[in-house]
């Protein structure tokens, strides 16, 4: 959601977006003090939420398989930690994509239920 504006979602969309710009702006602000941020951006982890989900979600994880990929991410220094790869770049080439490609592309997949965003 913070790499490629999804229809059906547009504040879920624009607050991830939000929030990672804010950490990796601040990040290579404080970097300099010490002070490290980590913009966290994982796909569909099976919790109570998203079992609730009625649509597809690719790549579903177990929370413990995100929690370890969060912290190796951080270990390893990266301002970003970005999963399931696939789930990662698709967003990013989506969002590379011209936006009537995009909205064309996305009317194809399956609809979430209506919903007040």
């Amino acid at each position: 959601a913070a790499f490629v504006a999804a229809p059906g979602a547009p504040a879920y969309c624009a607050s991830k977006a939000a929030v990672q710009r804010w950490a990796e702006a601040l990040d290579a602000t404080e970097r300099r003090r010490g002070i490290r941020l980590h913009a966290i951006c994982p796909g569909y982890i099976r919790t109570a939420m998203t079992a609730r989900n009625e649509f597809p979600m690719p790549f579903l994880m177990e929370a413990e398989e995100a929690a370890r990929r969060t912290l190796a991410g951080i270990a390893a220094g990266r301002t970003r930690v970005a999963y399931p790869w696939p789930v990662y770049w698709g967003a990013r080439l989506a969002g590379a994509l011209p936006l009537g490609l995009r909205a064309a592309l996305f009317n194809r997949l399956p609809a979430k239920a209506a919903q007040l965003d």
